[in-house]
């Protein structure tokens, strides 16, 4: 996907509590998850070259265990799941 719908409410909602850091790991985690349209990677220094943040892996480990959910495959985010999935079937059509 190259677009995805962003809902500012919604995000500011549930990330007033986190650092500039970790806000900046959580978009760009987004965007890649949305870019590629597959899990995460598990291995974090993996996961801070791919976003651009290679200093900040505490940060990026924080935003994984909050945000995202671990699988076998890697890291998913199921609301990111559901909107792709939206966009998806609205291309089928």
């Amino acid at each position: 996907m190259y677009f995805y719908q962003f809902n500012i409410g919604d995000y500011q909602s549930h990330t007033a509590h986190l650092s500039e850091i970790e806000d900046l790991a959580y978009r760009r985690l987004l965007d890649w998850y949305y870019l590629h349209e597959c899990p995460i990677p598990d291995d974090i220094d993996q996961i801070a070259r791919l976003i651009r943040m290679r200093s900040h892996n505490d940060c990026i480990a924080i935003v994984l265990q909050e945000f995202f959910v671990w699988t076998q495959s890697g890291w998913i985010n199921e609301r990111a799941d559901k909107e792709i999935e939206k966009v998806n079937e609205k291309s089928l059509k």
